[in-house]
């Protein structure tokens, strides 16, 4: 496959060039959430705002913190928060414009409610009333979705400065010893997956506890490849979706199982269940993922996913970087 001649027509702002800098975001966005003093607070529930790439990062340390966490982590992806949010309740609101509807509603909300609320921001209008109240990120991203790192990573320093979580200076530099080190190798194994997913329904199953993850492998070839793509978690999936076939072909679908090596025994074997039950009428394919951490594993499995996306950009004719259909939605609410 000639990649390159592919970049060249169909890249037309050289999105691989930036999404090549990920272990370099992760570190730059370690030392933003370090900049960051957040307020003595006694905090009892922590909730996360934002809409599509600028939502993804709560999710995602909602998943990882899930089984250190004292307090509940909720995540809302609409207008309104839920009542219970209050004085003791540390809200992120997150929009990497600053100027996501939904999530400046959710920010008056909880401005209201006396909640401790942190913003999450490049500017905007969420800047201006957040203040002190900011973490900001650079604008360098050609799209918010390709600023994961910034969206994420800040907010995790923020819960351990606040001693919500144990410190994960450790974890989070293995990470990007992994990301360095594997760069090669992931940029392969996307290659390997695009081609595999050109003219197919991806179906992308995880373990629970990489679901946000899984999600976002999704969204990522929804937005840059402009491809339908499902995602499930086990064990949920085993309860329902493992009944649906109709419609499915092993010619027009590529079931994907994103797999780890700290999974559950119990989920191991519910994995191999479903390959077994599958590979009888659908291709599947199994993606080892690395790392020793829940934190390495997940931030593998986002730059595999942005790569993957791309590649599949690429086949599929068209550029990574636009998403139009987003815009004019856009364009028409405001009328």
């Amino acid at each position: 496959m000639r990649w390159e001649k592919l970049r060249e027509k169909y890249d037309k702002k050289n999105v691989l060039a930036w999404l090549r800098t990920f272990p370099d975001q992760c570190i730059e966005s370690i030392y933003i959430g370090n900049k960051f003093k957040p307020k003595k607070r006694r905090i009892e529930k922590i909730v996360g705002c934002g809409m599509g790439g600028s939502g993804v990062g709560s999710a995602l340390l909602r998943d990882m913190l899930k089984e250190e966490l004292k307090v509940p982590f909720e995540v809302f992806n609409s207008y309104d928060l839920p009542a219970y949010v209050d004085s003791k309740t540390l809200v992120f609101c997150v929009s990497f414009s600053g100027n996501t509807e939904e999530t400046l509603q959710c920010y008056r909300q909880a401005k209201k409610r006396r909640a401790y609320v942190i913003a999450l921001t490049t500017g905007g209008k969420l800047k201006k009333m957040a203040k002190k109240d900011c973490i900001t990120i650079p604008k360098s991203s050609p799209q918010p979705r390709m600023a994961s790192a910034y969206l994420s990573i800040p907010m995790l320093i923020v819960l351990q400065k606040m001693k919500l979580i144990e410190r994960k200076n450790r974890q989070l530099n293995g990470m990007v010893f992994l990301l360095k080190k594997q760069q090669a190798k992931i940029e392969d194994k996307a290659q390997d997956l695009a081609l595999k997913l050109k003219g197919k329904l991806p179906v992308i199953y995880a373990a629970e506890e990489l679901q946000t993850a899984a999600y976002r492998f999704r969204t990522e070839l929804n937005e840059n490849s402009k491809q339908f793509a499902l995602s499930h978690f086990l064990p949920e999936h085993n309860h329902n979706e493992i009944n649906a076939f109709l419609g499915l072909k092993r010619g027009n679908c590529e079931f994907i199982l994103l797999r780890h090596e700290n999974e559950l025994k119990k989920i191991q074997k519910r994995f191999a269940v479903v390959k077994k039950l599958f590979k009888k009428h659908f291709n599947v394919t199994e993606v080892q993922l690395e790392g020793k951490t829940l934190i390495a594993t997940t931030y593998y499995t986002l730059f595999l996913a942005a790569l993957t996306s791309y590649y599949l950009s690429l086949l599929n004719k068209l550029d990574p970087e636009p998403v139009p259909l987003i815009a004019l939605l856009k364009k028409e609410l405001k009328k």
